[in-house]
Formats: structure tokens, sequence, C-alpha cells
């Protein structure tokens, strides 16, 4: 809706005009009117509308005066001037000035809803235009920051433009959480103010604030942390401190990458910065005192043997504050966790009396060396040291065959499980586990085997995010025909009507 200003010194006109057509029919608002050009030079330097309609003759400022002081002073708008004259002299003097519309009173109708379309046509072209210049220097001052930033190369031109009393520099790492950068930049536009510049480098979007306070960066991220974990949960962002420095925003960047690095022992905190690992550090401190890391190897030792499960996940929290209070670097600790893995390793092996297979030393290091966070280190490698216990108890017990099939087969039964590769992973001949699992089950281990997957199909369908042909896929089944004949011999129906029964039934329960 465009914004219209009526300047006349004759009452009855500026009501007329008012009357005259349906204003906001023709995309028009009337904000405010004017008895002669000094009020209406007020008016426009208050509301600033794009539309001025004007008598030329007025008493204190004339029309055409008024429009002439406007264009001479930044207050240039689309005027429209009324005239009960129609001198030549006036329709010159006004065309001399720009303006497009010269309307004799009494005003027409017609004329004027013409003349308001032609106006409405230019403004939004005029906006456009603005719009796509605007875009294009946000562009081209985002590529010169960046540039600046990353080069730490000398620009006063730049940094004239940029002459602000302080900078924050934020970032956030979007690529491994399928978010991509237009999505971010909406994000940040919705929930930062004093943005100056955005661009990216590496895996980061960065975002330079300019003539922010501490208090309102620190509003401004809890919300923008709050919008980004809406879109994934593990997402976050970094936040560098302030200066008021223009010349410092390459230490800034530096600040950012060194922050980046700590995600990793700390990859809870929504917003990583200084102060936000300082506090959680302070919060924690307690719970690495006295640790001393001999006694908490042999302590995670005896845990493991003894198949306490609790206590391991609790020394294994012990170091992983340990880590954080210390300030380690990623390299450092998933060496060190290496390291410590070896070390178990070979104790456990000295304890059953058997070699583990080097493939499977292999893939733990790697998977070790690979995760994205301390936490989901620590979370694999609980699951590593109870598999430890459990070798335990099993060399300790004598452990039943049969029990470790199963086990082995609600592991992995979405991978191509026979009775061979059982053999080869137990130690083994197959023709003996199959004697022995039918002995004790009453069934045949590919019948078992079936159940089993079946039982993880029914729940994939009831998760409804995968496709029948997927399904199959995901519980072993390579061919999606295959699987649906077993499902209906085990189920009673096909996996479709199986999937259509029970989201019938779980409308119902919602209604």
């Amino acid at each position: 809706m465009h914004t219209v200003l009526i300047v006349d010194d004759e009452p009855i006109v500026r009501e007329g005009l008012a009357y005259i057509i349906d204003w906001q029919a023709a995309g028009f608002e009337i904000i405010a009117s004017a008895s002669d050009g000094l009020e209406g030079i007020e008016m426009m330097k208050r509301y600033q509308p794009d539309v001025v309609l004007t008598d030329v003759q007025m008493p204190e400022m004339a029309g055409i005066e008024m429009v002439r002081y406007a264009c001479e002073n930044g207050l240039r708008r689309e005027f429209i001037i009324l005239s009960g004259h129609s001198e030549f002299t006036y329709a010159k003097e006004a065309m001399s000035l720009g303006v497009a519309h010269y309307l004799l009173k009494p005003v027409d109708e017609d004329e004027l809803l013409d003349a308001l379309a032609r106006i409405s046509q230019q403004i939004l072209l005029k906006k456009k235009q603005t719009a796509n210049l605007t875009l294009y220097q946000n562009y081209v001052d985002a590529r010169r920051v960046r540039h600046f930033i990353l080069n730490d190369q000398g620009d006063k031109e730049l940094m004239t433009r940029m002459a602000f009393d302080s900078y924050c520099l934020l970032a956030c790492d979007y690529e491994a959480f399928g978010v991509n950068s237009q999505e971010l930049e909406a994000i940040f536009d919705e929930h930062l103010f004093g943005k100056v510049a955005s661009f990216s480098h590496g895996s980061l979007q960065y975002v330079l604030l300019a003539d922010q306070t501490s208090s309102e960066i620190s509003r401004m991220t809890q919300q923008l942390s709050s919008a980004l974990q809406a879109k994934h949960p593990e997402m976050y962002v970094i936040v560098s401190q302030l200066t008021t420095d223009f010349k410092e925003l390459p230490q800034l960047q530096q600040t950012i990458k060194a922050l980046k690095e700590k995600r990793y022992i700390f990859p809870t905190l929504p917003i990583v910065s200084h102060k936000h690992l300082q506090d959680f550090t302070e919060k924690n401190k307690n719970k690495a005192a006295g640790f001393e890391k001999v006694v908490w190897k042999q302590n995670l030792l005896d845990a493991i043997k003894q198949n306490r499960k609790n206590k391991i996940r609790a020394y294994l929290s012990e170091i992983e504050y340990y880590y954080q209070k210390n300030e380690w670097t990623e390299r450092e600790i998933k060496a060190d966790i290496a390291d410590l893995f070896n070390f178990y390793c070979d104790e456990i092996e000295e304890d059953i009396n058997q070699p583990m297979k080097e493939r499977d030393k292999r893939y733990i290091i790697s998977v070790i060396l690979s995760e994205r966070s301390l936490q989901q280190t620590f979370e694999f490698l609980n699951e590593i040291f109870i598999d430890f216990s459990r070798l335990l108890v099993i060399q300790q017990e004598r452990f039943d065959i049969v029990d470790e099939m199963k086990h082995y087969t609600h592991k992995y039964y979405h991978l191509n499980l026979t009775l061979q590769e059982l053999g080869k992973e137990l130690n083994y001949s197959h023709s003996y586990l199959g004697k022995k699992f039918r002995s004790e089950v009453k069934m045949s281990y590919r019948m078992y085997l079936d159940q089993v997957r079946i039982k993880a199909a029914k729940q994939l369908i009831q998760d409804e995010n995968f496709l029948i042909y997927e399904i199959a896929e995901k519980v072993g089944y390579a061919n999606s025909d295959y699987f649906s004949k077993k499902f209906k011999a085990l189920v009673g129906q096909s996996p479709g009507a199986y999937q259509r029964d029970w989201q019938d039934a779980r409308e119902k329960e919602m209604t």
C-alpha cells in the first residue's frame, strides 16, 4: 500500500480528494494532509509519504516552491500538481522539477486514477531497483569483509564504510545437518539485528554484527540457538568476543576457529563462546577434582572385569570432565583414547587367552578417530567395554553357545547372516551350530532369523518413515518379494496390509 500526503489550502478540496476515488482499491492510503507548503514540508519529513498531491497556489509557500525545496533537500517524492490554472509556465516549471503529473481542477476521477496507476508502477520499479542495488552492495561488502578477515589485508575504503562502535563475529556449522545457506540466512535475518555482512568459509557460515552490546548479543544468540536447534538438535552457534577496532576482525575469526575445535569436547553446548565454556567448566570442576589417571585406568579395568556397567560409564564420564577441564585438543584426546583402547585390549586378550581380530581392532580405532564429539566417542567406547565384560563373562562361565548365537543374531540380523558366518565368528562348525540350535530352540536357525527380522520390520513399518522395499533391505532381505512372502507367512498378512491396519488402529486411538 503506497502512502499519500495531500497539500491544499482549501479544506473542502482536501476533504473532497479523500472521497473522490477509492484510494485503497487503487493501492494507496492517505496518511496526512497539510494546508500550505511549509506545513507540507514538515509532513514530508515526519511521515515520508510515497506520493504528494499539492495545489500550486497556496499562502506561506506555493506548491511549486515546496516541490523545489523537497527536491533540493533530500525529500524527493512522486508529486502530482493540482492547479486551477492551465498556464504553460506552471506546467513547464513543474516538469523542470521532475513532476510528471499536472492535473487541472476540478480533478477528473479517471485522470487521477490513471496518474496514480502510473506512479504505482514507477514506485514499484524504483523499489525493485533499490532492492537489487542493495543486494548487490551487500554482496560486494560481504566479499570484501570476507577477504579482509581471511587474508588480514587492509582496505581503507571498507574500514570507512564499516566504521562502527563495536563488532562481533558469529558462525554456524551447518553442512553436516542438512541445512542449506539460504535457510540459514533466513534464520539470521529473523533473529539478528545489526548484521552488516555474511559469508561462508569452509563448513561455517559467518555473520558480522555491529553496534550491539554484550547483553543484546547474548539475547539474540539465545534466540538464534533455539531456532537452529529446531532445525536440527545438534546445530550450534559460535560467538567471538566484542571488539571496537575493525582491524581486529581477523583475530575474531581465529577465535571462531579455536572455539569450533572445542566443540568436540563440549558437544552439548548450543552456544560456544569463551564465557559459555568457562561457565560449563566451572559448573563441573568438582567432577574432575583429584583425578589420577593411573588409578582411574585400574578402576575402569576392574569395572570391566567385574561386568559393572554403571561403573564403566561413570569412569568414562570422569575422564571426559578431565579432558574438558584441562582443555585437551581433539587430536590429543583421540590419540589418548586410542592408546587406552589398546591397553584394555591387551588386558582382555590376556584374560581370555585369545587374541582379538585385527580387523575388529582397526575398525574400532577408525570409529574413535572419526567421531564428531567426545560424547559420541564415549558412548561408542562404553558399548565396546561392555562387550569386553561380556567376553570375560562368557569365558568365565563357559558361555551357552545358543545364547551367543541369539545375541549375535539380534545385533546383526540386517546382515547376510548364515550358519557358516556364525561358525567363523564363534569358532564352531556350522553343522554343530545348526544341530545345537535346533535341539534347544526347537526350530531351525533360519526360521529364528526370519522371526527376528520380521519383528524388526514390524517396528519399522510402524515408524512410517520407510517404503516396504527399504524396510526389506534394512532387516536383511535383498529381495522385497521374498520379504513380503516371509512376512505374510509369519504375520498372517502382507506388509502393506499390516501397515494399513496399524495406521487405522492408531487413527481410532487418536479420535
